[in-house]
């Protein structure tokens, strides 16, 4: 973007979500579960930047924990969200902060898992 260039802001969409976001990824258990919780806090914030875009678009955003963003819009939702949306605005930003947020609680629950897996008694055949 150019120095002076009118920048579009979705932050007050992002203020409303992020509440509701943080506690839903503080009370998810399992590691695969944080994808499917950025992914329909993501739906919900696109479908405030653009209401037509609905819960049929889920499986048009890809949560990638191990890459730079986080996550991966497809070609289809780019084009609902349009160029100028995608360029001129905080949207991408909000969307890796959101996706960082994710990555953050899975690594956090990995990380656990592989130490109660260490400490874990296995239980013995005879014991049932």
């Amino acid at each position: 973007m150019k120095r002076g260039e009118k920048v579009l802001s979705f932050v007050k969409f992002e203020k409303e979500l992020e509440s509701a976001y943080r506690e839903r990824l503080a009370a998810v258990k399992r590691p695969e579960e944080t994808g499917d919780v950025f992914i329909e806090f993501a739906i919900k914030f696109l479908s405030r930047v653009n209401p037509a875009i609905t819960k049929d678009h889920s499986d048009q955003i890809v949560f990638e924990p191990e890459s730079e963003d986080g996550y991966r819009l497809s070609p289809q939702l780019e084009q609902i969200l349009g160029n100028e949306v995608l360029t001129k605005s905080d949207l991408p930003a909000i969307l890796k902060r959101m996706a960082l947020n994710a990555a953050h609680r899975r690594k956090s629950l990995l990380s656990n898992t592989e130490r109660t897996d260490l400490f874990r008694l296995q239980e013995r055949p005879d014991q049932r």
